[in-house]
């Protein structure tokens, strides 16, 4: 008897995880987090081996990652011989590089969305609109009606 109950708990466990797993939210969520991990690396690969670059030219070529202050005494020809002596270091290099990379990545993904937008705009203005909203109770109705369907007000 308890052999059956056990049987009967794990099956309605696996129907309860099916149930959760492929409902279509739950599909939609994960297929979204396919997709957006599928940009990221494109926008990575856009900003890293694209645009980059040429900064970096304009820039002369300045490694920001090689700046750093030494907490405490000593002096350092390099942030490797800091950190091989066991030297405390604030590598203020590494966050000018993250921050830059930060604006580009933060550039690129504005125009994407501000480029999108506009032809969203575009689209919705070329779709005639079939309806308007009653002034009285707000529904909205077909366009060309003289009497609203929900309130019966005239509509002139």
């Amino acid at each position: 008897m308890e052999e059956k109950s056990l049987k009967k708990e794990v099956k309605n466990l696996f129907s309860e995880f099916k149930d959760f797993a492929f409902k279509e939210a739950t599909l939609g969520v994960a297929v979204g987090i396919m997709l957006g991990g599928a940009v990221k690396s494109v926008i990575d690969s856009l900003v890293n081996d694209i645009l980059t670059p040429p900064i970096a030219k304009l820039t002369s070529g300045i490694d920001f990652s090689n700046l750093y202050i030494v907490l405490g005494r000593g002096e350092y020809d390099s942030l490797e011989q800091a950190r091989l002596a066991g030297a405390v270091v604030i590598t203020y290099g590494n966050f000018i590089s993250a921050f830059i990379s930060f604006l580009i990545t933060a550039s690129v993904l504005f125009f994407i969305v501000y480029q999108g937008s506009k032809l969203a705009k575009r689209n919705e203005k070329k779709i005639e609109r079939n309806t308007k909203v009653c002034p009285y109770c707000k529904s909205e109705i077909h366009k060309d009606a003289r009497k609203c369907a929900y309130c019966a007000s005239d509509i002139k």
